[in-house]
């Protein structure tokens, strides 16, 4: 008697479980999840995917800052565009971006990058590679250290490895903050050596659909022959987050310059559509051919 009266409760706890679960941007979230959200928590700040990273952290939400690590088995095309203003000339930078969430906190970027000069004349620029390795779970460390290597093959110019360390949190439950760390060297010609300081801080002001703020970006440049005599540029300036809808964003940030050596204004607008190409299903997903699991880390 004891053994059919359990039972039923049981199969109640676990439907209660099943009800309980919901997807929030392609991945399954259930649980304490659910619970913070009743305690008013944003559902951008959710915890999602493999590495409990909040929701936030899957597209871009800075345009001069870069955050963590995709979810292993998730992909995202990204476009930039750049037109810089400076003595009443503008140039135009554009870059095609891929990319791929892989398993154990890795992420691999692919990137196409061209141009317009001040004279409206169409150029390629060349093509990148770049890998991050986020250190740990989302959380497990203070900032959530991620390391960033980039290497840019120039069409017609030396190419120029660069380094990063990205870190970012969320304070006081509706702002996010980004912050990068660069090194990048030019492998040939005047060997410029570049190290820059990127921050930016966002506030949610609708949850999941509309986040403003503010960036900046430091950048120190030296050359061959004259380490000595840097150039200093220094932007600031607002910015806007976008979603219209769960799978895609668009980051706008007009930076305006205030050194010498800086553009007048740097507009970054940066525009994202993410989408997942395998891995495990989720259970409300519809059947048909998925990649194993075993290739997503899970």
């Amino acid at each position: 008697m004891l053994r059919v009266a359990i039972l039923p409760l049981l199969a109640s706890a676990v439907t209660a479980g099943a009800q309980d679960a919901v997807d929030v941007a392609g991945f399954r979230v259930t649980g304490t999840t659910l619970d913070q959200q009743r305690d008013g928590a944003l559902q951008q700040s959710a915890p999602v995917g493999p590495y409990n990273q909040p929701e936030w952290t899957l597209q871009r939400s800075f345009s001069t800052s870069r955050v963590y690590v995709r979810p292993a088995g998730s992909v995202e095309f990204v476009q930039y565009w750049t037109p810089e203003f400076k003595d009443g000339e503008v140039e135009h930078s554009f870059r095609e971006e891929i990319e791929i969430g892989l398993p154990y906190r890795f992420q691999l970027d692919l990137y196409q990058n061209w141009g317009i000069d001040e004279e409206g004349d169409s150029f390629y620029k060349g093509s990148s590679v770049e890998l991050r390795y986020a250190l740990a779970d989302w959380g497990r460390i203070p900032l959530n250290p991620t390391l960033y290597a980039e290497w840019n093959f120039n069409d017609d110019a030396p190419d120029v490895w660069e380094l990063k360390l990205l870190l970012g949190e969320t304070f006081a439950r509706r702002w996010n903050w980004a912050a990068n760390i660069v090194f990048e060297q030019e492998t040939g010609g005047e060997r410029e050596t570049e190290i820059a300081l990127s921050s930016s801080l966002s506030y949610a002001l609708i949850d999941r659909t509309l986040n403003v703020g503010v960036e900046g970006l430091i950048e120190r440049k030296t050359e061959k022959g004259a380490r000595d005599d840097p150039e200093y540029e220094v932007l600031l300036g607002p910015s806007v987050n976008v979603r219209p809808t769960r799978n895609s964003f668009i980051t706008a940030a007009p930076l305006f310059g205030l050194t010498d050596d800086s553009p007048d204004v740097e507009v970054f607008i940066v525009a994202g559509l993410e989408f997942k190409f395998g891995g495990p299903r989720g259970a409300d997903e519809e059947e048909g051919p998925r990649a194993p699991a075993s290739m997503f880390g899970r």
